[in-house]
């Protein structure tokens, strides 16, 4: 605390108001930019591409599991092994692979809501009640 700061606060006020000065507010911390957090380093090619996606593959030639569209194409791996879905244009639903199938991802939502209306739904269908010994009575 300064010493202006501590007479303020005792009770001692200024004659003059010519120094006093407003308060500005701080700047705001830049967020973090998108692309940080995406990870787009192909380790086959070992180029950044845009389009890497995380494949867990059985081909013994290829030891990598972050591999771009490109690469994943000319070396036929299949869809089906990718993992991820973290890349833009897979986000954008327009990730396409020229080797075969595209995989499709099932976007499930993530609400909590959900999730206890259905744990809450599957509680009142059961067709049993547990007695003192802790044993299942499936009788009514």
């Amino acid at each position: 605390m300064s010493l202006k700061n501590a007479l303020l606060k005792a009770g001692i006020k200024t004659t003059k108001t010519e120094n006093m000065r407003d308060i500005k507010p701080k700047k705001e911390k830049k967020q973090i930019e998108q692309h940080q957090e995406l990870r787009s380093f192909c380790e086959v090619c070992e180029m950044v591409q845009p389009d890497v996606e995380r494949f867990f593959h059985k081909m013994p030639a290829i030891d990598a599991e972050w591999i771009c569209v490109n690469c994943a194409d000319k070396c036929k791996i299949h869809d089906d092994t990718r993992q991820t879905q973290q890349s833009h244009l897979s986000k954008m639903k327009q990730y396409k692979r020229f080797y075969g199938p595209t995989k499709k991802f099932d976007n499930k939502p993530t609400d909590k809501k959900v999730s206890t209306s259905n744990q809450s739904n599957k509680e009142e269908k059961k067709n049993y009640t547990i007695d003192d010994d802790g044993e299942k009575n499936f009788n009514r």
